[in-house]
């Protein structure tokens, strides 16, 4: 199924019946149904336009809302989601994050998302409007390794996870349940050379 030019992100709703893909250099998304027998996609629409170089997508817990950071342009978009569709609707302006964000994803209570930004060695922690999906910067971001690329949440909302590929390590933070404000734990943990992406399953005990 072609995409955009040069896609660098996919995503699934978590109804598993509509995936994203952010394509970075023609700045946009694409849209698709799943066909829930198959697997296969079909394209919803034309792609929707971001701002510069989109280069990670995801989706809140409730499936109404995605969000896209976008490395040319330092900030995230959110757009809401037609429940029947799947079709992204722009909300509002883009919010601001840091200097070449690079990864963006969202807590599973649907409160907080978090995003990397790759020059600026830092992650940044943007509350979520429950009722529009609008964000709002919480606090300063937060320094850890070099070249932070990818973050991730753990299920129980409690640990967050960041790779850094300038300095090959991955770092661990807790996550306050009100503010949702992130606080390094330990040192970071060696992965390999220039670590990109992270994942977790299930909940840290």
């Amino acid at each position: 199924m072609a995409a955009g030019t040069s896609p660098e992100s996919v995503i699934v709703d978590p109804s598993g019946r509509f995936a994203y893909v952010a394509n970075s250099n023609s700045n946009n998304v694409s849209t698709y149904t799943i066909n829930a027998s198959t697997g296969a996609l079909t394209e919803v629409g034309t792609a929707v336009a971001t701002f510069s170089v989109p280069v990670s997508v995801t989706v809140d817990p409730s499936g109404r809302f995605a969000y896209v950071a976008n490395d040319g342009s330092g900030n995230v978009t959110t757009y809401s989601i037609n429940a029947s569709t799947g079709a992204l609707t722009q909300v509002g302006s883009a919010t601001a994050a840091g200097i070449r964000p690079s990864s963006v994803t969202v807590d599973p209570a649907g409160r907080f998302v978090y995003v990397t930004n790759l020059q600026d060695n830092n992650t940044s922690v943007l509350g979520i409007n429950l009722s529009t999906g609008a964000l709002t910067a919480v606090g300063a971001a937060v320094t850890a390794g070099t070249s932070p690329s990818s973050v991730t949440v753990d299920s129980s909302g409690r640990f967050a996870y960041v790779t850094n590929s300038g300095s090959g390590n991955v770092s661990t933070f807790t996550i306050n349940a009100s503010t949702g404000a992130l606080t390094e734990v330990g040192t970071a943990v060696a992965a390999g050379a220039l670590p990109n992406s992270v994942t977790t399953t299930g909940s840290v005990e």
